[in-house]
């Protein structure tokens, strides 16, 4: 656009436009390469005249248009990134001014927002959130900033993309960030948040976990006074109970014969209604004496409707912490997945990786179709018997024992047991240790290194730490606590805990108790019957998965003698000692 001359300020603009149309100009507009041209004249002679084409650069006569539209849009989105850039700058601006007045940190810049809005003609809600997404781009979505800088994703999704990645844990937003921009171009804004919560999900299951927990206690659901006589429902509910409200209305919506007058959105309208009447099921208002609808209108209780998620078998046996996914929502954490899992009924679907389908692929005979990624479902099956937290406890205990750091309260116990550096005669405390790997902890792959377990743990001080790092001594732990040291000669030392506890003093406990019994308190057999094992966890959840509760054998009833204490192990006990049954064989009742 080239300004030929510009009229004073003073005088009033008189627009008047010309247009030489093209062949086709009254169906489709203008014809590529045509000119359109606007003349802004004054009261006097001056005037002003701009002339442009309608093909932009890359797009004219003789260009592809889209590659035009592609190319425009690209700018309008760098001009974007400009102008948000520039609101930010007049932030820190503003925010340097009210510093240099001594002003308190907190309310600096406090107002910057009103004149952004009055500058820009915009509400300040707008403003604020302009500047909001500038101190994000500038400060923290360093990889966002500049593919928005670049013209390579435009305002909206800029917005978007901040709104989904505010909560993102800082050390993993670089690599989050990296994955999503990839292609982020050429999607819509609905599959680029879809993206960003997979990908959120299966990164960040922490973070995603405790948002969702946060998000859940401000729940609610309010009726706002609207206008014309109607009302506004609006709420935020957790995401189980999103679907089962969608899905019950959109049944009950079905439920009326195809003769109701009433679109699909004022039937769920209705539904949601007659729900809170107590209904359960929406009346028909056909008005026919053949109508067929099959929703029953009587009140009703105990209503199921299905939900459908998707997840993994190695996260529902605490294996891992793979996000799940709640069908017509998405992705949903491991904890919510196990918590609707507990309650439902499962069906095994097999699936197939990448790989796996390419040596299938391969084994195939020429010409036949690749197999695809679902192998087979299988035959529904009840729901297990161990409760999510047990599983949800077992899949934390399993990353703790992977995770190099101890957690807090594995670090106290081991510096409570040790009490001081374990290096023989040092008397360091153990407050002031570090607590290391006795077998070295694998950063590569945890599998195949130490665990941050209890017994592979011990206390040295720095000097010692780094003494038994460089290889000069070696250390094995041999069980209790004990740590088998071996100097460079070959000399062997074992150190014991010091702490506090380390020679607990029996308390008098057994007086006027049952021989039998006290046997019992420290019997071996039944104190693995106190700790199973995670093999015999992992048995019995899958005998939960497969053997309903009706289709096991049950242990017939037994009648104890009144006094009797039996053992699995010892002789039964009371006036008779040697008297034997199979009474015998009964678990301890503890």
């Amino acid at each position: 656009m080239e300004t030929l001359n510009s009229p004073p300020a003073s005088r009033p603009l008189v627009l008047r436009a010309h247009h030489r149309p093209g062949r086709h100009d009254r169906r489709r507009g203008c014809r590529a390469g045509s000119v359109a041209g606007l003349t802004i004249l004054s009261e006097g002679t001056a005037s002003i005249e701009c002339m442009f084409d309608t093909g932009v650069a890359g797009g004219g006569a003789l260009g592809d248009p889209a590659v035009g539209l592609q190319e425009r849009h690209a700018r309008i989105a760098r001009e974007q990134y400009c102008e948000i850039d520039a609101v930010t700058t007049l932030f820190v601006a503003r925010c340097e001014e009210d510093a240099r007045a001594g002003r308190n940190e907190a309310h600096q810049g406090e107002f910057v927002h009103v004149e952004v809005a009055s500058i820009l003609g915009l509400t300040e809600p707008a403003a604020r959130r302009m500047i909001g997404l500038g101190c994000e781009l500038r400060w923290r979505l360093h990889l966002v900033g500049a593919y928005f800088r670049a013209g390579r994703i435009d305002l909206v999704k800029t917005y978007a993309l901040a709104e989904v990645l505010a909560n993102v844990s800082d050390d993993k937003l670089v690599e989050i960030e990296r994955l999503l921009l990839d292609g982020a171009g050429r999607m819509s804004t609905t599959r680029l948040r879809a993206r960003a919560r997979r990908l959120i999900a299966r990164l960040d299951p922490d973070g995603v976990r405790e948002r969702r927990r946060s998000a859940e206690r401000d729940r609610d659901v309010r009726v706002v006074a609207g206008e014309d006589g109607m009302s506004g429902v609006e709420g935020v509910v957790p995401a189980a109970g999103g679907r089962i409200l969608a899905e019950r209305l959109r049944a009950m919506a079905f439920g009326v014969c195809a003769r109701d007058p009433r679109t699909h959105p004022q039937r769920r309208a209705d539904a949601l209604v007659a729900l809170a009447e107590g209904h359960g099921g929406l009346t028909c208002t056909c008005g026919r004496s053949d109508c067929t609808a099959t929703s029953d209108p009587q009140p009703r209780s105990g209503v199921r409707v299905q939900l459908l998620v998707g997840v993994n078998a190695t996260t529902l046996l605490g294996l891992d912490d793979r996000p799940g996914f709640l069908f017509g929502h998405g992705p949903i954490d491991a904890d919510l997945a196990r918590d609707l899992a507990a309650d439902a009924t499962w069906r095994q679907v097999l699936t197939l990786t990448e790989r796996d389908r390419a040596r299938l692929g391969r084994e195939q005979p020429a010409g036949a179709r690749p197999p695809g990624s679902i192998a087979g479902v299988g035959r529904t099956c009840p729901r297990p018997g161990t409760p999510p937290a047990v599983v949800s406890e077992r899949t934390q205990r399993w990353r703790r024992e992977r995770t190099y750091r101890p957690g807090a309260q594995l670090a106290d116990v081991v510096r409570t047991r040790d009490g001081l550096c374990r290096f023989p005669n040092c008397v360091v405390p153990a407050q002031n240790c570090d607590i290391d790997h006795t077998i070295p902890f694998g950063h590569e792959n945890p599998e195949r290194g130490g665990l941050t377990v209890e017994d592979n743990l011990a206390c040295l001080c720095r000097t010692h730490h780094r003494l038994k790092t460089l290889g000069d001594w070696s250390v094995r732990q041999i069980g209790g606590g004990r740590l088998e040291w071996a100097d460079p000669a070959g000399r062997v030392t074992v150190t014991t805990p010091q702490g506090p506890f380390a020679d607990p003093v029996e308390p008098d406990l057994h007086s006027g108790v049952h021989p039998a019994l006290l046997a019992r308190l420290t019997d071996a057999h039944t104190l693995q019957r106190l700790r199973p094992s995670a093999v015999e966890a992992d048995i019995e959840y899958l005998l939960d998965a497969r053997v309903s509760p009706a289709a096991r054998p049950r242990a017939r009833r037994r009648t104890r003698n009144p006094g009797t204490i039996r053992s699995r192990c010892g002789p039964r006990s009371t006036s008779s000692p040697k008297d034997t049954g199979a009474d015998a064989a009964e678990s301890p009742p503890f």
